[in-house]
């Protein structure tokens, strides 16, 4: 086999011109494949590592409250926490997420800006973290790391342009005017600690302070969280299989309220459901459950039922249009909840609420539910807890809503606005990941890679039809040169080889040559510095420079198949050449 070999390279040095004029356009046709493919990729890993990752983390969990998608507030947050820990092995980091619209109002200046809630120094910020964190934000005026000190009033920290906009300096005070988890309008006064140039123009935009800083200003109470980011080790093996398991192990168990009933002076222990009242639900009740008496409101108006059942109004005496109030033991601190409430119907027995229960519809009952989250769950024991083979439980609301996982952008825009329009009592909580917040990133990348692909094979095509000529002319010229090699002893097969041989090299030095030159070209374009204040653009580039991502499973594919390619095709022409009897070869005159 070697001597094959060595015929091969000779012949590629005895046809220098030839094999110099077609490996060069193989070298540019892989030089372009392996740029087009590595800008593709550094526009992904851009777009997912500097923004999507800081947008929404590796997983995220959502909480949507009162249909608002800008309420993110759950206020039982250790126990989402321990869901997280057991559904998901080997989290690095949970953080805490907020981001809500305001007005700045600067030195004679103002704008609309985002508050952004950040912890650059938390629990699982490793060494390589904290680079990262130092390149995309780096430092002009001040530290970032004054953002928690407590000594200042509001430290934040802006980008040069939106410094620039609201006409202020290291600091200065910015005023705010926002909205709160309460839905009240707020002010606060911020104060400059930092000025900083971001890596690209996405995170120009916001105004970042300590997320202790800003869910103080927010209304957040010590038991709250806010969207919760999740990094994990591998995000691009693991991240969707963990969000999957997440989803799994956050759907909410049945919502109750035990507690006491005052009604006359004298006190009841009861349980209070909430009663879902959309379409659907209400057809529920009215189909299975009986009524002993309703109020005319309640059939006017039967979002806003309070239902009991006969025993517990044979007990109370409570009957439609009476008032009763309701007090219960909140599960954090010594402050208690209570609720008042007019009764709109009775259930009669045999209904399937038989007990010591209320039926609330969703809007108050889960504003009491949510003011003081109770102590009392599902899972314990208490006056009453309905049978799940009711007719009417799919009727009864958990303690909050879990969101079907959505699989691409587009599903997670279409949930949120199908959350602003029915206006979900319960606080909606969404789990999703990097790939669904960012599947226009995918499909981005798919089709620039697919264009480039295209462009390329048709490229390929043309240098594919010189190979073939190429060789054929060479077959032509060295007829008699195979028909001596054939008397003297070679082969049908070694013939044949040695044009594949000959063929298969002159590709792989080409397509490693075109890889070389694809690294420089790389190199060069990466020196460049593009100015992109304010261009949306500016997203696609790290610090105003061309970001490639070369990966080495993709160059060796695609070397692999430039020389599969190659070999393919000048196979056919090698095996007519191995085929020329000696006689034949030998008579041959050009």
């Amino acid at each position: 086999m070697n001597f094959l070999f060595t015929i091969s390279i000779r012949n590629l040095f005895r046809q220098r011109r030839r094999s110099i004029l077609l490996g060069s356009a193989i070298a540019i046709g892989t030089a372009v494949l392996v740029l087009a493919n590595a800008f593709a990729h550094g526009i992904s890993e851009v777009l997912f590592n500097e923004i999507v990752s800081y947008v929404s983390g590796h997983v995220s969990v959502s909480f949507t409250k009162g249909g608002n998608a800008n309420n993110q507030v759950f206020h039982d947050g250790a126990r989402i926490r321990e869901i997280i820990n057991k559904r998901v092995p080997n989290v690095k980091r949970v953080d805490e997420a907020i981001g809500v619209f305001a007005r700045a109002i600067g030195n004679a200046k103002a704008d609309n800006v985002i508050l952004v809630g950040m912890d650059p120094s938390g629990d699982g910020v490793d060494e390589k973290e904290a680079e990262k964190l130092a390149k995309n934000f780096k430092e002009l005026e001040g530290h970032f790391a004054d953002l928690a000190d407590t000594t200042v009033e509001n430290p934040v920290c802006l980008a040069q342009e939106k410094a620039k906009t609201l006409n202020v300096k290291l600091h200065d005070v910015v005023r705010v005017r926002f909205t709160d988890i309460r839905g009240q309008t707020q002010a606060a006064r911020l104060t400059i600690v930092c000025i900083m140039k971001p890596s690209n123009v996405f995170m120009a935009a916001p105004v970042y302070l300590h997320i202790k800083t800003v869910k103080r200003l927010l209304g957040y109470s010590s038991n709250d969280v806010p969207q919760l980011y999740l990094s994990i080790e591998n995000p691009r093996k693991d991240a969707k299989r963990f969000a999957d398991s997440l989803h799994a192990g956050l759907n909410p168990p049945l919502a109750v309220i035990d507690g006491q009933l005052s009604v006359h002076g004298s006190g009841v222990e009861v349980t209070l459901l909430s009663l879902r009242t959309d379409s659907a639900s209400l057809a529920l009740v009215d189909s299975a459950m009986k009524f002993s008496a309703r109020t005319a409101a309640d059939s006017v108006n039967p979002k806003k039922a309070v239902i009991i059942s006969e025993s517990l109004s044979k007990i109370t005496g409570l009957q439609p249009d009476d008032t009763c109030t309701i007090s219960y033991e909140g599960k954090f601190g010594d402050e208690p909840g209570g609720a008042r409430l007019i009764v709109t119907a009775i259930a009669a027995a045999g209904s399937g609420i038989d007990g010591q229960v209320v039926l609330v519809n969703e809007r108050d009952f889960y504003k009491t539910f949510y003011d003081v989250w109770p102590k009392s769950t599902v899972a314990v024991n208490g006056p009453f807890r309905p049978d799940t083979e009711i007719g009417i439980y799919k009727a009864f609301g958990g303690e909050w809503l879990l969101a079907p996982r959505s699989r691409t952008t587009r599903d997670v825009m279409k949930l949120y606005r199908e959350i602003a329009q029915k206006g979900w009592k319960a606080i909606v909580v969404d789990v999703g990941s990097m790939y669904e917040t960012a599947s226009m990133v995918l499909n981005l990348e798919y089709a620039l890679n697919m264009i480039t692909a295209a462009c390329v094979m048709v490229l390929f095509f043309i240098i594919l039809i010189g190979v073939v000529n190429t060789l054929r002319m060479t077959i032509r010229e060295r007829t008699r040169e195979i028909g001596t090699i054939r008397a003297i002893g070679m082969q049908c097969v070694d013939v044949r080889n040695s044009f594949l041989i000959e063929t298969g090299l002159l590709a792989l030095i080409s397509a490693l040559s075109g890889t070389a030159l694809a690294f420089v070209t790389m190199f060069g374009l990466s020196q460049l510095t593009f100015k992109t204040d304010a261009n949306p653009l500016g997203m696609l580039l790290v610090d105003g420079h061309i970001f490639f991502a070369p990966t080495v499973l993709a160059v060796c594919f695609f070397i692999m198949l430039i020389v599969g390619i190659a070999v393919v095709t000048a196979y056919f022409p090698a095996r007519h050449a191995a085929k020329l009897s000696a006689a034949e070869a030998l008579r041959h005159f050009e």
